[in-house]
């Protein structure tokens, strides 16, 4: 029997043998056959089953977009909490810190000072700290702000209740130093008698009111061995 020509195009593209029948042939779609064989229902050698090559393909896309997906997830979480993270960073660096700039009596802050000095001008007392009514002087704007929130209000009165005890150290040690050298210019020999009494008298009466005051205040801040009260009370 003489083979037509579209029974072999269509042996190759699509159509099967011409007068196949159950024993053996080539089936299968368009762009892909399968030989079968013999052997039973579902076996294929000479390919793989369309549906399986689907879902192997499906798969292996669906791996290649679960691989970015991880980071993206990370990222997406981060995206949720960003509000958050925006009001921590802005409460961070709104808190009330010390600054570098100032000192002495002003307390080396921007938020209040020790001494009434333009802004400052604003009377206030320690209320949250430890050590209470402690003078300081605020800004208006400090008043309408941070004076209405106890927590920020609570962490200015603690760098005042710190500042202002290094002020009393400060002053101390300066009361300490004048007196000392009160007692040292009465030593001389090259000063009469009545300037030897005066300065003597004068080193006597002088008070380290500032040391007392730091030693009621802040009794931790001063040795016992240093303390002025202490030395005052075994005089008398």
């Amino acid at each position: 029997q003489e083979v037509n020509p579209e029974d072999i195009f269509n042996m190759f593209f699509g159509g099967g043998m011409p007068g196949g029948g159950a024993g053996g042939g080539m089936g299968g779609g368009p762009g892909f056959r399968v030989y079968t064989s013999g052997m039973g229902p579902g076996f294929a050698f000479g390919g793989m089953n369309p549906n399986m090559h689907q879902r192997r393909r499906q798969q292996q896309h669906h791996h290649q977009q679960q691989q970015p997906q991880q980071p993206e997830g990370i990222l997406g979480q981060l995206v949720q909490f960003l509000p958050l993270l925006m009001i921590l960073f802005l409460s961070f660096f709104n808190m009330p810190g010390e600054s570098s700039s100032g000192g002495g009596a002003t307390g080396g802050s921007r938020y209040f000072s020790l001494t009434p000095v333009n802004p400052y001008i604003n009377p206030l007392h320690t209320k949250l700290s430890t050590v209470k009514d402690i003078p300081y002087f605020v800004t208006d704007k400090f008043v309408r702000t941070i004076g209405r929130d106890r927590y920020q209000l609570s962490q200015v009165e603690r760098m005042v209740e710190e500042s202002y005890k290094r002020y009393l150290l400060e002053e101390c040690n300066n009361q300490k130093n004048y007196k000392k050298k009160l007692e040292t210019l009465a030593t001389k020999r090259t000063i009469s008698e009545q300037e030897r009494n005066n300065l003597m008298k004068k080193a006597n009466n002088f008070d380290l009111v500032r040391c007392v005051e730091l030693e009621e205040l802040f009794p931790h801040a001063v040795p016992k061995h240093q303390r002025v009260k202490q030395s005052h009370n075994t005089e008398f």
